[in-house]
């Protein structure tokens, strides 16, 4: 797990780089070397978002569980790297629509997922019922 974990965190590194490369290109001021470390720091949110994916790999917890652990650690870390690395003003109403989409995904995510096990779970009952039947 935990090598699954590090490759997708460098997939999710990479991947912020290029996202902290698109929020510093909407600035008036932009200048590569100005906007290098906000760049490089851009990384680290995309780092953690994709390695803490293997907590739904946790068979111990629930889907609601493993949902709210990764939103939580995800908005924990969207807030301090848009305060910091100035993505957002604190508080301003992209901060809030920021949030409200993050929200609206995760509940999509979870409701999909949660339908998409509701019907292996069926499939899987409806096996495991037709060999009792034949013993």
């Amino acid at each position: 797990m935990a090598k699954k974990a590090m490759l997708l965190g460098l997939l999710g590194y990479i991947a912020g780089c290029i996202i902290g490369l698109c929020f510093t290109l909407q600035r008036e001021s932009f200048t590569l070397a100005s906007s290098l470390p906000g760049i490089l720091l851009g990384g680290i949110p995309g780092a953690i978002a994709m390695g803490t994916a293997v907590i739904y790999d946790v068979e111990e917890w629930s889907l609601l569980r493993a949902t709210v652990t990764h939103f939580l650690i995800i908005m924990g870390t969207m807030l301090l790297s848009c305060f910091v690395l100035k993505w957002f003003e604190p508080w301003s109403i992209s901060f809030w629509i920021m949030l409200a989409a993050e929200l609206v995904g995760y509940v999509i995510v979870w409701l999909v997922m949660y339908l998409c096990y509701k019907k292996q779970v069926r499939k899987l009952n409806k096996l495991l019922k037709e060999n009792q039947e034949r013993d």
